[in-house]
């Protein structure tokens, strides 16, 4: 028997509660223990961040680097003072302590894969950056 493991995409945890969109897991669920995986699903207008946040708030990685990977849709993204879109299959590798932000300012649902390392403590590993999307933007 082999050691994989499968993981239905109706079985994958969305971390978003009732809010709008979703934030899909595959890593953890999957037992990954040396990359993290997920999906950020944004409906038109939406920022990617918590619900409940400040949609002008961004965020850092003090060590680890981050690929975003556009699923389906558009995004914009603010990474540092540059901001520019990404369409269906365009990545971007985004480099430890880079400031980002990503919106879905298009009129149609976007998806946005988003990969890692996994670490510990993603929360301890982050750096919120306030008002970051007014700032330049």
């Amino acid at each position: 028997m082999s050691d994989y493991t499968v993981l239905r995409a109706a079985d994958a945890p969305d971390y978003t509660g009732d809010a709008p969109g979703a934030f899909l897991g595959y890593g953890r669920p999957l037992g990954a223990e040396q990359v993290a995986v997920n999906v950020r699903v944004l409906e038109p207008g939406m920022a990617h961040v918590p619900p409940g946040t400040d949609p002008a708030r961004g965020h850092s990685h003090r060590t680890i680097e981050e690929i975003y990977f556009v699923l389906d849709g558009e995004l914009t993204l603010k990474l540092g003072d540059d901001v520019f879109v990404l369409g269906a299959r365009d990545a971007v590798l985004i480099p430890p302590a880079t400031p980002r932000a990503v919106r879905n300012e298009s009129d149609a649902t976007a998806a946005l894969l988003m990969i890692s390392m996994a670490v510990p403590d993603i929360r301890a590993e982050s750096v919120g950056h306030e008002g970051f999307w007014s700032e330049g933007a």
